[in-house]
């Protein structure tokens, strides 16, 4: 029988070496799984909640990375300070002006407040011993998209219905698919977005974005600066060559079909169970600020003024053009609390009403 040998100093250092090989080669390959995970999937990036927010700093700036247009995002305070009004519900098709993160049900007088956004669907029905109020809210550059087709974002049902299982494996089917199938875009964004959207990485790209600019006055292409250079934009809506474009040509024929299908949308609505439908639609950041940066076609304006519309408008135009500067962030395609109180101080007087 052989003799046991004793461990000695060189035993140990292996022994622990291999130990600690092992913890680097296993926790690189947990990160690395976890990174592509989160990537992959919207909703694991999304509760993950390590990574910083992308637009933390103004999605024109996220866009641009001139420090010049960077200016921390803050929460708006609570619109609503007078109570609710028992007696209405509120429903919103809109986009990213009315997201849950600008505007939610503690800022609107009513009851219940249900926002869903152009891209979904939902199944609804009304409470017909209340008041039911629909706004279709849309930003100015996105009009024409929105209503180009029928509006078919809320369906009714009647009260009391329950869904067939038809439906409901249907929707999670569809539910299911977007978890295992998401969009590529989305997916290379956020993986990015892990590794790349720490401070010290967004100086780097800030001082290549400044050389750009000032050695060869150039700035990515999804953003345009004013001509004072003051004011930045989002390119749909500044470009000329842009049909989401404030200086594009907007025709009278366009015009009159556009009318047609918002009075469609009303009508629908109404003949469903609505009491009332309103449209409201928001000012590109452009159409405000730097309307001269090419031929403005006044496309809110026409609509709004159209003697065939027959749907009421909530108008924030003529409010923003009196004071330009204010109701706009300078990082951000979107209102500043001040803009986005004038659009809530407007929605919530129609609900006040008895």
């Amino acid at each position: 029988m052989l003799p046991h040998r004793k461990k000695n100093k060189f035993d140990a250092e292996t022994s622990g070496s291999k130990m600690f090989s092992k913890v680097i080669k296993y926790s690189s390959l947990f990160l690395a799984i976890y990174l592509w995970l989160q990537a992959y999937s919207p909703i694991v990036y999304k509760f993950s909640n390590l990574f910083p927010d992308d637009y933390r700093n103004g999605d024109l700036y996220h866009l641009s990375y001139l420090p010049q247009f960077k200016e921390k995002l803050k929460t708006c305070p609570p619109n609503n300070k007078s109570g609710g009004n028992s007696k209405v519900n509120l429903f919103v098709i809109g986009d990213s002006f009315t997201e849950a993160q600008r505007v939610d049900k503690n800022d609107i007088i009513a009851a219940n407040y249900t926002n869903i956004h152009w891209r979904k669907q939902a199944d609804i029905q009304l409470d017909t011993s209340l008041r039911n109020v629909l706004i279709l809210e849309t930003v100015e550059r996105k009009f024409k998209d929105h209503f180009s087709q029928e509006v078919n974002q809320f369906r009714l049902e009647k009260t009391g219905a329950k869904k067939s299982w038809k439906r409901i494996l249907k929707e999670n089917i569809v539910q299911t698919k977007a978890f295992i199938f998401p969009e590529k875009d989305g997916i290379e964004q956020r993986f990015e977005s892990s590794l790349f959207s720490y401070d010290l990485f967004l100086k780097f790209r800030e001082i290549k974005a400044t050389l750009n600019q000032r050695l060869f006055d150039r700035v990515e292409k999804k953003v345009v600066l004013s001509k004072d250079k003051n004011s930045i934009f989002y390119f749909e809506e500044s470009l000329h060559t842009d049909s989401h474009s404030a200086f594009y040509p907007f025709s009278e024929f366009e015009k009159t079909m556009l009318v047609r299908r918002v009075n469609a949308a009303q009508k629908k609505y109404l003949q469903a169970g609505f009491n009332e439908v309103y449209l409201s639609i928001i000012p590109n950041k452009v159409s405000i600020l730097a309307p001269n940066l090419g031929t403005y076609n006044h496309l809110i304006e026409r609509i709004q003024a159209d003697t065939s519309l027959k749907v009421p408008v909530i108008d924030t135009f003529s409010e923003f053009r009196k004071n330009p500067s204010k109701y706009y962030l300078k990082s951000d395609s979107h209102w500043t609390c001040e803009g986005r109180d004038i659009w809530l101080n407007k929605v919530n007087n129609i609900l006040a009403r008895p």
